[in-house]
């Protein structure tokens, strides 16, 4: 099973690693990408993760590597890109699957759903499922693949959504 996406890496994290492998021939050290980026290689794990799960980098010995399709498109395209390979990955596939299953499901619901799934690492309190929504509103509703209901605490599917699917 492929490891889940990591739902705490924001959309513009994944374009800023694209654009600053773009900026230097498709490709930088580890090294390189940490001082491009004014960040520690620790903070980087995860952004790389996602990158190497969407199969928008590979990562060959220390060298990052961005795949040559990504190349000439623009953010607009790599959004919808990511919206179309990410709603068929855990654990939006389940997310998506339970919203349209339940007609909208609650945040708590959800955040059950997937801790019992093993899909999800948040510790099972207050603090966790508020991160976890903050999580899904800054990646779902930025790439218009799940909708929120602020004042039911109910999400649902978007009526259109990138992907074309409803």
């Amino acid at each position: 099973m492929e490891k889940p996406f990591p739902l705490n890496t924001k959309i513009g994290q994944i374009q800023g690693l694209i654009s600053l492998l773009k900026e230097h021939g498709d490709e930088l050290s580890l090294e390189e990408l940490s001082d491009e980026s004014f960040q520690q290689i620790d903070d980087l794990v995860n952004i790389l993760d996602a990158c190497r799960i969407l199969g928008f980098i590979k990562i060959q010995k220390n060298m990052i590597v961005l795949n040559k399709t990504l190349e000439k498109r623009n953010s607009h395209e790599i959004n919808h890109e990511i919206s179309r390979k990410i709603s068929g990955m855990e654990p939006f596939s389940i997310i998506i699957k339970e919203i349209r299953k339940n007609k909208g499901i609650s945040t708590t619901e959800l955040f059950h759903i997937l801790i019992n799934r093993g899909l999800i690492s948040y510790r099972d309190n207050m603090a966790g499922i508020e991160a976890f929504k903050r999580d899904l509103l800054v990646i779902g509703i930025r790439l218009n693949l799940i909708s929120y209901d602020h004042e039911n605490d109910v999400w649902h599917l978007p009526t259109k959504r990138l992907t074309g699917k409803n």
